[in-house]
């Protein structure tokens, strides 16, 4: 990631959208991907692209006469840092507060919730077998 503002406008969002959708993209190709819905002139498109490449967004090759960019960091990492953002900025770090939040504020329905309380009993028990783990392996170790 290039040094300096690593944080995505809401445009460039829409952008980034566009090239991870299609995984490397010209500039023709996100401008009629974003054509129905967030409709730019090529120039636009082009200027934006170049800015998240200097940002460290995108990377790009050169292949003919057109440049072809491709994502250098994934959604799933933009999206880590965002939420450990907003987790530090608006909770004080607290995951409890920002998971209350969510459901205090969102109209989640009980299908919704009951897949969120499936995903923390899955994550639950597989950091509970690591822990378990680690302490088997510590008595192993102090046994000898």
């Amino acid at each position: 990631m290039a040094k300096g503002n690593t944080k995505l406008t809401p445009l460039e969002s829409v952008i980034m959208d566009a090239v991870w959708e299609l995984s490397k993209a010209t500039v023709r190709q996100v401008r009629e991907r974003l054509k129905s819905t967030k409709p730019m002139a090529y120039n636009t498109v082009l200027t934006m692209m170049r800015i998240l490449r200097d940002k460290g967004f995108l990377v790009s090759r050169r292949q003919g006469r057109v440049d072809v960019y491709q994502p250098a960091v994934s959604k799933e990492n933009v999206a880590r840092r965002n939420l450990r953002e907003i987790l530090q900025r608006f909770f004080a770090g607290s995951a409890r507060a920002l998971v209350s939040q969510l459901l205090e504020t969102e109209s989640l329905d009980a299908k919704e919730i009951q897949a969120i309380r499936e995903e923390i009993n899955t994550t639950l028990r597989r950091k509970t077998r690591t822990a378990n783990k680690g302490t088997q392996s510590c008595e192993t170790s102090s046994k000898r």
